[in-house]
């Protein structure tokens, strides 16, 4: 692509250059213009009568066509030789060719900066038709460099830029100093540098402005902007608040998008929502009277996170029609200003009442959880730092990553993560807790050289976590785990009760608790906790399906078993020991030999004995019946 011969710049007093950035000099100023009108005509040009017409109007025709021919010649006469032919006349038109013109020497009309504020500056001559087509041709240029400001600014507010947002903020004041906009965008990004004080004497100014021009007050958003400025200056501090250790997050008022007529629902869903997280003792929850400081804020979730020192928002809109109501949630990464996730949740008007309950718990349990949406998010940070930056729960986050593939050499890489997150965090319940089970699958996968040390480690992690946090359910879920691995099923099942009792929400010890019920027999009440749970938890983890598929072999369903296994992303060894298993009993023996095949890649010289040994059957006889069909099958004894 050619590039352009000449650049025009148009802001401030106009100037033409040539292509390495020499000045062209123009001997009059209406050479200058005309050269200036054609560069902006386009390809379509000029008529000659026209320019006669603009630039000397009154004289006879003959007259004013002679003096358009002696300026096109004094124009043409100031462009070196080398784009003088840029220039195209016919006896009824004169042209610029636009593709060797280059404005503002190559950025975007009327960017904005630290230049004049205003264009095409001092380029009249006098005449009404042209000076008439220059004031047209100013309001243009003003009104684009002004959305694209107002543009840039909102995306440096977004992004955090305070800095930025400021200076991009002062120029559309400089365009138009009565710009709403603009006054907010200079407000906003003062608030977010902590210059309170200095926003809302803009404020003032900006007030006192209108007044005396225009006889008028500021819109209502400049003045909700200022009255939530003030009351942030009278409750937060003047440095930024430090974020918590843990996940943070603020949930916004709901949208109310029914007219009105639904604000009791769009409230209480929210508040509901809110309380479903803060019961989740790994969230740092901002409470409602700071979250509804915000219901008309024009901030961004760059601004909002930072002025709560929060990392997350999560905002919803219902919307109502005739036959359904629907709730959209999303939650955005305040530090990142990335929407992370984004759900949708429809019922019939009539009905929406009766599931509001079911609706917020879906919410919640989707959101919670160390495999819920704010925890993933957490751990793709994690992933991302190096290794010399990385804090205690930076190191949780890196060690449930690991665990969850359920294998021996990745649990046990966990396990350092766990083991140094606690050594920064020597009162971490959570970090005793993950410790805990990673100790648990020592035993129960059969990996232990000494299993009688490594249940003992489970017992003693799961014990601190509750003596540090009694009532953190994620400890009693990993004391479950204890009791679990030495055998006692109904101890197990109460410990995994007592997380659900402490938050209803955690859909990963309502999961858990299939495996006592298993054992002791209750195959059906297994299958019916692992639906609600999935139903609860619609990103749920892969080992609700490895417990779905075990429920569903102990209950005779063979087949139903080898789907659920089947769609694991992460098979281990003991899930891929079921599959093949159902596989062998329903006399699918290629298949039968293609997870064999894979139970060996998974875990080179896996034993019948170690698959088998763990697990907690009352009765003895579903063991053993296990390890018939892994002989069979060709898995070594």
């Amino acid at each position: 692509m050619n590039r352009p011969s000449v650049y025009l710049g148009l802001s401030g007093r106009p100037r033409v250059v040539d292509a390495n950035g020499t000045p062209i000099r123009f001997p009059t100023r209406k050479a200058r213009a005309l050269f200036v009108y054609l560069a902006l005509a386009g390809e379509a040009g000029a008529a000659r009568e026209r320019l006669a017409d603009m630039f000397w109007p009154g004289r006879p025709d003959q007259g004013a066509r002679r003096a358009l021919r002696g300026t096109l010649h004094e124009m043409r006469s100031a462009l070196p030789p080398a784009v003088e032919g840029i220039v195209r006349q016919t006896r009824d038109r004169v042209t610029v060719l636009p593709s060797a013109i280059g404005t503002e020497r190559g950025d975007d009309l009327g960017a904005p900066g630290d230049g004049p504020a205003d264009f095409l500056v001092g380029l009249e001559v006098g005449t009404p038709g042209f000076d008439q087509w220059c004031a047209e041709e100013q309001a243009r240029l003003r009104d684009a460099a002004l959305d694209r400001a107002v543009r840039m600014m909102e995306a440096d507010l977004s992004e955090g830029r305070f800095a930025s947002a400021r200076r991009v903020a002062e120029q559309v004041l400089a365009l138009d100093p009565l710009s709403e906009l603009g006054c907010r965008g200079v407000m906003r990004a003062l608030a977010g540098t902590g210059r309170r004080a200095e926003a809302l004497r803009r404020h003032e100014a900006f007030r006192d402005a209108l007044a005396a021009e225009l006889d008028t007050v500021p819109e209502a958003a400049t003045d909700r902007l200022a009255e939530h400025i003030r009351l942030a200056d009278d409750r937060l501090p003047p440095a930024a608040l430090a974020r918590p250790d843990q996940p943070s997050i603020v949930v916004m008022p709901f949208a109310d998008l029914t007219g009105g007529e639904q604000s009791h629902v769009v409230d209480g869903l929210a508040a509901d929502v809110r309380t479903g997280l803060a019961r989740d003792r790994a969230l740092f929850v901002v409470a409602s009277d700071s979250a509804e400081a915000y219901r008309e804020t024009p901030l961004g979730a760059a601004e909002i996170a930072g002025e709560l020192g929060v990392r997350y928002l999560l905002a919803g809109r219902l919307r109502v029609d005739p036959e359904r109501m629907r709730l959209d949630i999303e939650l955005t990464d305040g530090m990142r200003n990335t929407v992370v996730w984004s759900g949708r949740y429809d019922r019939p008007r009539a009905a929406f009442l009766s599931v509001q309950d079911e609706v917020v718990t879906e919410i919640v349990a989707t959101l919670r959880g160390y495999k819920g949406i704010v925890q993933r998010n957490e751990a793709r940070c994690a992933r991302a730092k190096s290794d010399a930056d990385l804090d205690a729960h930076d190191h949780l986050m890196r060690g449930m990553l690991l665990k969850e593939t359920f294998l021996k050499h990745d649990m046990r890489a966990a396990r350092a993560h766990f083991e140094r997150s606690l050594a920064l965090s020597p009162q971490s319940a959570a970090a005793h807790g993950w410790l805990a089970w990673t100790w648990f699958f020592e035993v129960y996968l059969g990996w232990a050289d000494d299993p009688a040390e490594a249940l003992a480690r489970t017992e003693t992690h799961a014990r601190a976590a509750v003596s540090l946090d009694p009532d953190l359910d994620f400890a009693h879920w990993a004391l479950g785990a204890a009791y679990l691995a030495a055998g006692d099923n109904p101890t197990a099942l109460d410990c995994f009760e007592r997380a659900l009792a402490l938050n209803p929400n955690n859909s990963d010890a309502l999961a858990n608790c299939a495996w006592p019920l298993m054992f002791e027999g209750r195959t059906d009440e297994a299958v019916a906790r692992l639906e609600r749970a999935m139903r609860l938890n619609p990103f749920h983890p892969d080992w609700y399906l490895w417990g779905l598929g075990m429920a569903e072999y102990l209950r005779g369903n063979m087949r139903d078993a080898c789907a659920a296994l089947g769609r694991m992303s992460q098979p281990n060894d003991q899930s891929k020991a079921f599959e093949i298993a159902a596989l062998r009993r329903l006399g699918e023996t290629e298949r039968v030999d293609d997870a064999v095949a894979a139970l060996h890649r998974l875990a080179p010289g896996a034993r019948v004995r170690d698959l088998v040994a763990p697990l907690g059957f009352r009765d003895a006889r579903l063991r053993d019946e296990l390890a018939d069909a892994l002989r069979a099958a060709g898995v070594a004894a």
